[in-house]
Parts: structure tokens; C-alpha cells; sequence
């Protein structure tokens, strides 16, 4: 095993490294509802962004599925892929699938190995935790994390800051792996961690929410265009019944 992972292909293979210089890379952790992969599928398909490549790493948990934002291409998806946009110059890595807890800290580490040479402009984490943690559900339902100066932006779009615990870490009950990353990569990138409190159920609304706060927060676009939803969606809580039943 440990000679598998030492002769391992690169985590993110694109020939020129410069192509996402510059661009802001949006981050989704698994995390309560999967709102942040919900709001990147709300984000490749509003951008029409292209696939750059896939990503692969033992850590992530192997799947494959149809192309859910083309039905009529016959293309296959896979559990990690990297998507950009290169007049908004926003590039999106959409993870569908969990991490092996053992391997979880070796995949950070080598994401942010692997993102230092494409030379980003910042990162932004994307997480959601359990509302029911809010003392007040009446607060403001997004609260934020960073190394870089955006107190105002922040203060201006009602968002908060998130203050950590007495021992000085942070904890976010049902996000996941969101500040395990976060503690990574602010190590050697500019980077912001957003997170949305929600409850569980159809978490669509939390999504395009989400979608909607960032166009606000790092200046995505001028105007916020037409949402368009992923062809993944229509079947969101199954397909029609079997004509058989009747």
C-alpha cells in the first residue's frame, strides 16, 4: 500500500499549470444536505464552466454515473472532477462522493500540493452545518472564516464571523472536513471558508442561496444571470412510478 501512494499519478494533471493562474478556485466539503455541491452544480451549469480534468486520489471514494449536466452527450462523470471558466476566470472542483477518514489528512495535504503551482488567486471553501447550533435561528445564516482582509465585504453582505472555541480551534458541528481544510490550506493560499447553516431535507433553496452570496461576496459577475438547474435534478426525490404498478 504504502508503495501504491508513494508511485501514484499527480493529483490534478493539466499540461500547462498557468491556465488557472490568477482564477478563484470554489471548494465543496461534504458536508448537512450536500448544499455545497448542490450551489457548485447551480455554478457549472449557470456558467456552462467545461471540464478540465479528472481527479483522483485513494482517499476519495470511487463512483461513476452519467454526465449530470448534459443527458443528450452520452459522457460518464466521476467522483472528483475540476471545472473552470475562463472569462470569469472560476475554476470548481466538484466532489461527489466522502473521504476515507484514515487517508483524509494525506488528500489535503497533496490537494494543497497540488493547487501552490497553478498560482490562484484565492480558494473559497464552501461548507454547511446544523442550524439547530445557532443559539438564536433568528441570526443571519451565514458566518465566514479567512486569512485575507474582507471584514467589510463580509460585514456589508451580513455575513459574520465565526468565532473558535475556547481552546482556540474551530468547530462546525455536520460540516464535515470544512476546517480541517481550511487550517491546510490557509497555510500557503489565500483562503476563505463560507459556511451556511441549514436543516436537512430539499436543500435546493440553501443552495441557490449559497450561489447567490457568492456572486455578492467575490464579485462572480456584474449581474446575477438566470439560474439554470442541472438536467441531475429533475428527479431529485426519484423518478415517476412504474406504469406497471397500476
Amino acid at each position: 500500500m504504502l508503495q501504491f501512494l508513494l508511485t501514484m499519478p499527480k493529483l490534478i494533471n493539466i499540461n500547462d499549470t498557468t491556465v488557472l493562474s490568477g482564477y478563484t478556485l470554489i471548494l465543496p466539503t461534504v458536508s448537512v444536505g450536500n448544499v455545497p455541491q448542490l450551489a457548485v452544480d447551480l455554478l457549472i451549469t449557470t456558467y456552462n464552466f467545461n471540464k478540465i480534468t479528472t481527479i483522483w486520489h485513494p482517499a476519495i471514494v470511487s463512483s461513476v454515473g452519467d454526465d449530470p449536466y448534459h443527458s443528450d452527450r452520452g459522457e460518464i462523470c466521476t467522483a472528483c472532477e475540476l471545472y473552470g471558466n475562463k472569462e470569469l476566470k472560476l475554476a470548481t472542483i466538484q466532489l461527489r462522493s466522502t473521504v476515507e477518514t484514515k487517508l483524509a489528512l494525506k488528500f489535503f495535504r497533496d490537494l494543497q500540493e497540488a493547487i501552490l503551482p497553478l498560482n490562484l488567486k484565492n480558494v473559497v471553501i464552501l461548507s454547511s452545518a446544523f442550524d439547530y447550533e445557532l443559539r438564536n435561528i433568528n441570526n443571519e445564516k451565514f458566518y465566514y472564516i479567512s486569512n485575507e482582509e474582507i471584514e467589510d465585504v463580509m460585514e456589508s453582505n451580513n455575513v459574520k464571523l465565526l468565532e473558535p472555541s475556547l481552546n482556540g480551534k474551530y468547530f462546525i458541528n455536520g460540516s464535515g472536513f470544512a476546517t480541517k481544510l481550511y487550517e491546510i490550506l490557509k497555510l500557503n493560499v489565500n483562503c476563505t471558508l463560507l459556511v451556511k447553516y441549514v436543516s436537512e431535507g430539499d436543500n435546493r433553496p440553501d443552495a441557490l442561496m449559497t450561489l447567490r452570496k457568492m456572486f455578492k461576496l467575490f464579485a462572480i459577475n456584474d449581474s446575477e444571470p438566470k439560474i439554470i438547474f442541472p438536467t441531475s435534478w429533475e428527479f431529485v426525490f426519484g423518478g415517476p412510478p412504474p406504469l406497471g404498478m397500476y
